[in-house]
């Protein structure tokens, strides 16, 4: 029996702390090439390539799903080489998916305000994480009541993207859409990460708001920005590895940071 190389591949990356979401997406797109992509000739990844275009009910496949495969590919290609295990990447063979960049569509101040009013308590804090704190829905769901510090102004996630943690700042409006503290998970039970932002996004269309969950995360960022012009403590705040190399030169003050959420935190 040929020996696992993938499995050792998601063993490191969990090492690295990689995220639950990134191991299983790398594992499904890998396994769904036929046989050994690591033996496999350019041919036989071309036509892998090829029936990944479309969705088993014939429709074309997003420009960014598509592009998540081709980088799963060459990421398990580099460290295949990396360990010896190969002297070429089969992702190389792969064309470069062009993707557009819409422009950023964040939640309206409107629209949030009428999210927040007519929520029931435990989706309110949900959607405030998102809108006023910045948090991902992977985030919200594991936020529990022990990760707020009201006496410090500090919420602490320690399951963010890639295993990394991070605290945010706790505006007045924040904490103000919170409420009376609890216990446990702030939005009252425990969820996964799809089934919260599914909660969401259903709730916002019965509201007639057009808008999925992380466009409330964009609006943090938009509001952080404009308030503060400071892109280093915006990616801390956000926790966005992307930013990081800016980070290094820009240093993040405190009073940055506060004013950032304070900006965050207020509707309208």
């Amino acid at each position: 029996m040929a020996h696992d190389h993938l499995a050792d591949h998601l063993a490191d990356l969990r090492r690295s702390r990689y995220s639950a979401a990134t191991l299983g997406a790398r594992e499904r797109t890998i396994r769904s090439i036929p046989g050994d992509p690591l033996t496999a000739d350019r041919e036989a990844i071309r036509a892998w390539w090829r029936s990944r275009q479309y969705r088993p009910d014939g429709t074309p496949r997003a420009a960014s799903s598509l592009s998540q495969d081709a980088s799963h590919l060459r990421a398990y290609g580099r460290w295949a080489m990396q360990q010896g295990l190969s002297d070429r990447n089969p992702g190389d063979w792969l064309p470069r998916v062009r993707q557009s960049k819409p422009a950023p569509t964040p939640v309206p101040e409107r629209d949030l305000h009428l999210l927040l009013d007519r929520a029931p308590l435990d989706m309110r804090r949900a959607i405030a994480l998102a809108a006023m704190a910045g948090l991902r829905s992977a985030e919200i769901a594991a936020i529990t009541w022990a990760d707020l510090d009201p006496g410090n102004g500090v919420l602490w996630v320690r399951a963010g993207k890639g295993g990394k943690g991070r605290s945010v700042p706790l505006s007045a409006g924040l904490l103000g859409a919170l409420g009376n503290p609890g216990e446990g998970p702030i939005v009252g039970r425990v969820m996964t990460p799809k089934a919260l932002s599914l909660w969401l996004g259903r709730y916002m269309r019965a509201q007639g708001v057009d808008y999925s969950a992380h466009k409330l995360r964009a609006r943090y960022a938009t509001r952080f920005l404009a308030a503060t012009g400071d892109l280093a403590a915006a990616a801390e705040a956000l926790g966005h590895s992307d930013l990081s190399s800016i980070g290094r030169y820009v240093v993040a003050s405190s009073d940055t940071m506060r004013r950032g959420a304070e900006a965050a935190g207020r509707i309208g």
